[in-house]
């Protein structure tokens, strides 16, 4: 019996000792984090404690009642791009385009502004940059509900790297001389790029029209006011030396109208 009474005892001497050295934590709750907008003419916000339920809103402040976490009501914006590279050498023809998105709930007054770097959309509305060289770009998005700005993201770091392929030259086969400014003369699309370039001119018959070194769509071109063209209209015969040393060579035909 004593026995008993002694094990008794020494399992309440036990219990004691353990909530004695027992840490005590304090009740709280938990419920959804984040996320929550407009709802009628307050915004109402989900965050761990409690919600929370603006009682004065306007341009400048709100004021809750509620327990407030950081980055509450975060719009959670995101954005993708695409780059496309300059196309060969010495182009600038590469491009960026963003595609935006976001998760909860949209403001139905959502606007956004785009701050390209070095200025490139003044209006910081593009969504799309054409026409780039090569180089390192970055762009900061805003979204805004209303005047209000809500969520931002910023893209560094895209890259549009420079090429190492050749042009390919493109050859206009048509030319009307009259002098309207369209067609004026023979046109060789990317021909600068190959500045050693020697282009001729042949007739129907094989006999050279003209020899034009360096062409460049400009002063050293058929048609220009340095290489006139004297022939009457008709089909002609171009021959391409890209390199100037007969190692390659484009060729083919080109019509000629409206002159003579």
């Amino acid at each position: 019996m004593k026995v008993r009474k002694i094990i008794s005892l020494l399992f309440f001497l036990i219990g004691i000792i353990f909530i004695y050295y027992t840490q005590t934590i304090s009740p709280y709750v938990i419920n959804t984090c984040g996320g929550g907008g407009a709802v009628g003419n307050v915004h109402l916000y989900y965050n761990m404690g409690e919600t929370f339920v603006s009682t004065i809103d306007n341009s400048n402040n709100i004021i809750t009642q509620g327990f407030l976490q950081p980055d509450a009501g975060k719009f959670n914006l995101f954005a993708n791009y695409s780059i496309t590279p300059v196309s060969c050498v010495g182009k600038e023809d590469g491009s960026i385009i963003i595609t935006k998105s976001n998760t909860g709930i949209t403001p139905q007054s959502l606007n956004y502004q785009l701050f390209w770097n070095d200025t490139l959309c003044p209006t910081n509305d593009c969504d799309a940059l054409y026409n780039l060289a090569p180089g390192t770009y970055s762009v900061m998005i805003i979204a805004y509900d209303g005047t209000q700005p809500i969520d931002t993201v910023i893209l560094n770091n895209l890259v549009i790297s420079p090429s190492s392929e050749p042009c390919k030259i493109k050859v206009f086969t048509y030319i009307s001389p009259n002098g309207d400014g369209q067609n004026d003369q023979f046109y060789i699309e990317n021909i600068e790029e190959y500045p050693d370039n020697i282009v001729y001119i042949f007739n129907r018959w094989g006999q050279q029209i003209v020899s034009i070194k360096g062409y460049d769509n400009q002063e050293n071109a058929w048609g220009s006011k340095k290489y006139p063209i004297n022939v009457p209209a008709g089909t002609y015969y171009y021959l391409i030396d890209l390199d100037g040393k007969n190692k390659n060579i484009t060729k083919g035909f080109l019509e000629l109208i409206g002159n003579k």
